[in-house]
């Protein structure tokens, strides 16, 4: 009687210490969690970020040592889509986001000039333009959600004038007419609004 008591307790005892074991390893992954998701996060940000385009004013700062103050740029994109800064000549920044273009000059940098590099690019306010038939014509900050329909209205709408079916929208030398009235009608038709973007509400001739 007395050796299957022992028996009983060691088989319970066993059981106590693979159940402990079980539990502390599915906690661990637990623990791991929120490493895996902050990298999906900084992708819904990275993705947010408007891509630059020639004639985009950019404010590039580079840090190279503690001891040294930083180097600050003041650069615009050229014609062919570059930036140029000192010692790494010109960068490709025409499609890029900012920062995508400082990791880009990061690696110019660093180890070619630098042991190490920090660089930070910065957009300044950009605008959109509207002119023509609308009662509050002028330039306007752009913003991310900017569609066609909703910086016109920005723009104080139409006037009595507008001719609502040919507006204008003038991207870099690109020009394309958007009948107004039919995307109005059809919301999923609207036009995303990018800086620089120029719109124009020609006069009706009726």
């Amino acid at each position: 009687m007395r050796i299957a008591l022992r028996t009983n307790r060691i088989v319970v005892i066993a059981l106590a210490a693979l159940s402990l074991g079980w539990a502390s390893g599915c906690g661990t992954p637990a623990a791991n969690k929120p490493s895996s998701v902050s990298p999906s996060s900084a992708a819904i940000s990275h993705e947010g970020e408007s891509r630059l385009r020639s004639g985009d004013p950019l404010q590039v700062r580079v840090e190279t040592s503690p001891n040294q103050p930083p180097q600050l740029s003041e650069v615009t994109v050229d014609d062919e889509g570059y930036i140029a800064l000192p010692l790494i000549g010109r960068v490709k920044a025409e499609g890029l986001t900012t920062s995508e273009l400082a990791d880009a000059i990061q690696k110019a940098y660093v180890p070619r000039y630098y042991v190490r590099c920090t660089a930070n690019v910065q957009a300044p306010v950009r605008y959109v333009y509207v002119g023509g038939e609308v009662r509050q014509p002028g330039r306007f900050p752009w913003t991310k959600d900017m569609t066609l329909l909703k910086t016109i209205s920005t723009a104080g709408g139409y006037n009595e004038f507008a001719n609502r079916n040919r507006v204008e929208l003038t991207r870099g030398r690109v020009k394309t007419v958007y009948d107004c009235e039919d995307i109005r009608r059809h919301p999923e038709k609207d036009v995303p609004i990018q800086p620089g973007d120029s719109i124009y509400v020609p006069r009706s001739i009726f």
